[in-house]
């Protein structure tokens, strides 16, 4: 028997209600993850019906939306009464390179070399600059090795060199490239692994995760929701929304390090197929729902963009999967 809208909006708002999502934060994962791949642009309007059955209401989101013009993510356009908000090109880079972490495999081969940034102290970084740094290196998965080392398995150069660029501090940082040297016998990069991530924290997230959002897979029993429901769709965007913010709030603190330095049970691969098979069960009726409140015919609104069909590996391979696991979430190829 296919999950009734009502049940699916009972597990959403009892998820909701454990730990309710931040305004911003889940503004912008709805930017990223829904409208992005439709052009990037929404009306005010509709941006406050489409997070409402999400616990956001009108005055923190209107709130959130101003601090996200603030800070360049967001374009403001007014139509005498009426708000568009655009992603911004600055928006638009930071949601295109989250993409690659949130929907992106993780398990390709690793050809043993590290980037390295290493901070002189004869540069003459203040403080506030080398906090900031480290901030920015640690939310691209960079650990520190040592003070003022910061050290990544899969790291690329030009991703450092952006960051330091983006703070001003080009010139006052070096970016190498690092390998173990073969018969040396030292200790090699990668046994600094549960010093330099809290690997620990984040496998509790993982499960966590599982936890939360198993449930809903055992009732999307033959994973589509019934077509003569009229709340199906709502019912599956509210789901699909809180179940990539809950995964994008986690996966972008993932330093996403090679297999090799893993446990080998290591709960991000589980829970990144759950995840999986999840969003594209709820997918289709989502995007019915997203059509209808933001749709309206507008020119800003954008069939969706090819790209989008190819997240998480795509629905024929999350049916797939769902299929070989004898999982009840089946993805709408």
């Amino acid at each position: 028997m296919a999950l009734a809208a009502s049940a699916l909006d009972r597990l959403t708002a009892r998820l909701i209600k454990a730990d309710p999502p931040r305004a911003k934060s889940l503004c912008v994962s709805l930017l990223g993850d829904a409208m992005e791949p439709h052009g990037g642009a929404i009306w005010l309007g509709d941006l406050i019906a489409l997070l409402r059955p999400l616990g956001i209401n009108e005055r923190l989101l209107r709130t959130s939306v101003f601090r996200l013009v603030a800070e360049g993510w967001l374009h403001a356009e007014r139509h005498g009464r009426r708000s568009l908000y655009r992603l911004s090109p600055q928006g638009a880079r930071n949601t295109a390179h989250a993409a690659q972490r949130i929907y992106g495999a993780t398990d390709a081969a690793w050809n043993g070399a590290w980037t390295l940034v290493v901070i002189p102290r004869t540069t003459g970084n203040g403080l506030a600059e080398r906090t900031e740094l480290r901030r920015a290196l640690e939310w691209e998965g960079y650990g520190m090795v040592a003070p003022g080392v910061f050290a990544h398995p899969r790291g690329h150069a030009q991703a450092a060199a952006g960051i330091l660029e983006s703070l001003g501090i080009p010139d006052k940082a070096l970016v190498l490239s690092a390998q173990d040297l073969p018969g040396v016998g030292g200790l090699p990069l990668a046994a600094l692994a549960a010093q330099c991530w809290n690997l620990d924290g984040l496998a509790g997230q993982y499960r966590e995760f599982i936890r939360q959002f198993a449930p809903l897979e055992k009732a999307l029993e033959g994973g589509r929701l019934p077509s003569d429901d009229p709340g199906a769709p709502a019912a599956a965007f509210t789901a699909r929304m809180l179940l990539l913010h809950r995964w994008r709030r986690i996966v972008l603190h993932d330093p996403q390090l090679p297999a090799g330095m893993l446990a080998t049970d290591w709960p991000g691969h589980a829970a990144r197929a759950l995840c999986r098979r999840l969003y594209w069960a709820l997918f289709e009726a989502s995007e019915a729902h997203l059509g209808e409140v933001a749709g309206h015919g507008e020119a800003h609104y954008r069939p969706l963009a090819a790209e989008a069909l190819r997240r998480f590996g795509g629905p024929a391979a999350a049916a797939a999967e769902a299929i070989a696991t004898g999982s009840p979430a089946r993805a709408s190829a």
